[in-house]
């Protein structure tokens, strides 16, 4: 495979934590935290990231190897089952993202298209990804990366004249319990940074890379939420399913460009299916690491199938799943707090 370069690490990362978090969990911030919407994330994003430097110091044990290969090496019992549980978290990540896109698209762009013909479209290109490879995988985030980076930067400029800075008001009041119930729930949101170093050896992945991905993407969902709370206001975008959206509905570049918002969905679109062939590859590496024998491209198409089916097993609407966040932080509490710290306690370098 071709040399991964940091920049293919930092926008690996930014797509991966950006693109759902930006569609499913703003309304959830806005209701919860009011005014300081963005306050969670910056919360949350540090405990990740303290998260994130015990994960890098851990994998550093094996310079050549990333943390799936060492833990297997090294722990042929207790690293497997650390490997495993990991796999059930990014496939649990997998099948919610696949729902969460598929009643967006339902909702917003095909109304009339029966939902589990879209949900099998969206599965069947996250397949095609996702067995590619790593290469196929870090070529399409270098493309769509930087142009969805960009487009967000620009926003600003755009929408600036129709700012409502009252609607930030008041500034000094501070809901603590409502930015604490907010800090949770985005937290296992942010937090599936930490599959940089199980996916990149300690030779390609150093802390600096992980730390400017999650400066990138916090900075880019403050700038989201904020965006949203001076055009909308609290209680209206507290009250939509995608708020998001309704942000990209307010850009108006010239009077013949009505409806700019598909032209950025048209763009954005591609990056959110790679975040599924991403969540998809990473169960199938790991997969590769406890059973060599089997082959991850070839293991591609049934595990995505059973995403697929699990994604409609497992939530019967949108609300369930709008609901299921909450429980969803609790269950990421295990694999973005607890086992990092497992991993470092058994698997830190050892001292000179």
């Amino acid at each position: 495979m071709q040399k991964i370069t940091p920049r293919q690490i930092v926008l690996l990362g930014v797509t991966y934590v950006l693109n759902i978090t930006m569609i499913n969990l703003p309304s959830q911030m806005i209701m919860t935290a009011k005014q300081h919407a963005y306050m969670p994330y910056l919360i949350g994003g540090v405990i990740v990231l303290i998260m994130l430097f015990f994960l890098t110091r851990s994998s550093r044990r094996f310079p050549g190897q990333d943390l799936f290969q060492s833990m297997a090496s090294r722990f042929p019992v207790i690293g497997r089952g650390i490997i495993t549980l990991y796999l059930l978290f990014f496939f649990m990540v997998l099948v919610r993202d696949i729902r969460i896109i598929t009643d967006f698209t339902n909702v917003i762009l095909l109304p009339i298209t029966p939902i589990f013909i879209i949900g099998l479209c969206i599965t069947a290109t996250a397949i095609y990804i996702a067995r590619g490879g790593a290469r196929t995988v870090l070529g399409i985030t270098e493309l769509y990366g930087p142009i969805m980076i960009i487009i967000i930067l620009a926003m600003p400029f755009i929408v600036f004249r129709d700012f409502n800075f009252r609607f930030m008001q008041p500034s000094l009041y501070v809901d603590w319990k409502g930015v604490a119930h907010g800090s949770w729930l985005s937290f296992s949101y942010v937090g599936q940074i930490l599959v940089l170093p199980f996916i990149f050896s300690s030779k390609d992945y150093k802390f600096k890379y992980g730390l400017y991905s999650l400066l990138l993407s916090l900075g880019i969902l403050v700038l989201l939420v904020l965006m949203t709370l001076m055009l909308l206001g609290v209680h209206i975008s507290g009250r939509m399913m995608y708020p998001s959206y309704e942000l990209v509905r307010q850009l108006r570049i010239t009077d013949f460009l009505d409806r700019f918002d598909l032209f950025l969905v048209a763009l954005w679109y591609p990056a959110v299916l790679l975040n599924l062939a991403i969540s998809l590859y990473v169960v199938c590496y790991g997969l590769k690491t406890i059973l060599p024998q089997v082959s991850g491209k070839m293991m591609a198409a049934p595990i995505g199938l059973f995403a697929y089916s699990c994604a409609f097993w497992f939530y019967q609407n949108s609300i369930q799943l709008f609901n299921f966040t909450r429980v969803w932080a609790l269950i990421a509490l295990l694999y973005i707090l607890v086992l990092p710290l497992l991993i470092f306690a058994i698997h830190r370098p050892a001292k000179a």
